[in-house]
């Protein structure tokens, strides 16, 4: 996040509160509840959400991280278009060390 935030300075955009009980993951928590922490802000070139969902099974628990974002200019779509691939590696590699079956599920493009 150190490194993203440095980045995302030189043009301009938000950097992320590192502190801890502010953020989760270095992101401002939304919202929270047992079974649902939304993390996530707004900026000018778009808006996101992380929701991380928890259902409990009778064989263990169940975690779903769904990632929401809006753009709202060109800089948004190509920021995202250039941070997606990381992205859809970083979530399941950070999960790895709390979950046992990880894999990304899909991946869903809406205007």
């Amino acid at each position: 996040m150190a490194l993203r935030n440095r980045i995302v300075s030189l043009v301009g955009l938000k950097a992320v509160a590192l502190a801890a009980g502010e953020s989760a993951g270095g992101f401002p928590v939304v919202s929270s509840s047992p079974e649902r922490t939304v993390l996530g802000f707004d900026d000018r070139h778009l808006d996101f959400r992380i929701v991380v969902d928890l259902q409990e099974m009778e064989d263990g628990s169940v975690v779903r991280v769904t990632t929401l974002v809006r753009r709202k200019n060109l800089f948004g779509r190509i920021y995202l278009f250039a941070v997606g691939p990381f992205h859809r590696r970083i979530v399941p590699t950070t999960m790895r060390p709390f979950c046992k079956h990880v894999h990304s599920v899909s991946l869903e493009e809406t205007c």
